[in-house]
């Protein structure tokens, strides 16, 4: 536990500045449904939402950076620690899964709030739903991913030329994960799949989302084309994280003895 706080203070001003973005936002959205603007809130919401889901990348490029000064830096105790590597990359990949979980939990909270007070109507259940298939499937391998980047720059301290390479490889990784991902739909159809969620948009909130003026049951529309919600990216995401895990705690050795 005293890893996770080391970590927590070594990125307050990170982890506080994101959950305040995230907290400003949601105040200022609930005071525009409060003052009876739902669907102007609606509208606004959907903009700032493209806008605000990529800042949680800033967590994995922070963590690599600080994780690939470390070797010569003033924590480069830490990399000889008696602890073993486990301990110390689980601290690491905890207290940033764990405030990517809270930013993103606050926009999946915000977001069906908004929602609901536009008149979009949905089953309970999928707001969590959403959350947890979003943490599964794309920020615990983009965390441990940044963490295993970080390493490799510490055990190995590559060059210029050696760290651009070492980016490279990082979106080769994305593109390798996405064509996985594209590959894997449609040979793990065996697997178990979530329920099509009821979202039923009435007809004065369609044109904010690009439809057709008119009540629209997407569950209805979609069962014709889709027999459920493919649980693939999340079995290949925590696959992914399993493996780049302990790629991860293996090069922490390496650091040890660099």
């Amino acid at each position: 536990m005293n890893l996770v706080m080391l970590e927590l203070r070594k990125h307050r001003l990170l982890v506080g500045g994101m959950l305040l973005v995230a907290l400003l936002w949601a105040a200022w959205m609930a005071r525009l449904v409060l003052a009876g603007e739902s669907l102007a809130t609606l509208a606004i919401h959907i903009g700032f939402l493209f806008a605000l889901t990529p800042v949680g990348l800033l967590v994995p490029i922070v963590l690599a950076r600080t994780l690939s000064g470390e070797a010569t830096g003033p924590l480069a105790f830490l990399l000889t620690s008696p602890r073993r590597g486990l301990a110390h990359v689980s601290a690491r990949f905890g207290a940033a899964f764990a405030t990517l979980a809270l930013y993103y939990g606050v926009l999946v909270a915000v977001s069906a709030w908004v929602a609901a007070s536009a008149g979009i109507r949905y089953d309970a259940w999928l707001p969590l739903a959403t959350w947890g298939y979003f943490l599964a499937s794309w920020v615990a391998p983009v965390v441990i991913l940044g963490i295993v980047y970080g390493l490799v720059v510490a055990a190995y301290r590559p060059g210029r030329g050696g760290q651009a390479v070492a980016v490279a490889a990082v979106f080769g990784v994305f593109k390798v994960w996405g064509w996985l991902g594209g590959q894997t739909l449609g040979r793990l159809d065996f697997l178990p799949k979530l329920p099509l969620p009821e979202v039923v948009v009435p007809r004065e909130v369609a044109p904010f989302l690009g439809m057709t003026p008119s009540d629209l049951d997407l569950r209805q529309a979609l069962q014709p084309l889709f027999d459920g919600v493919p649980t693939a990216p999340v079995f290949v995401g925590l696959l992914l994280s399993v493996l780049l895990f302990w790629v991860a705690v293996r090069l922490w050795e390496e650091v040890e003895w660099a």
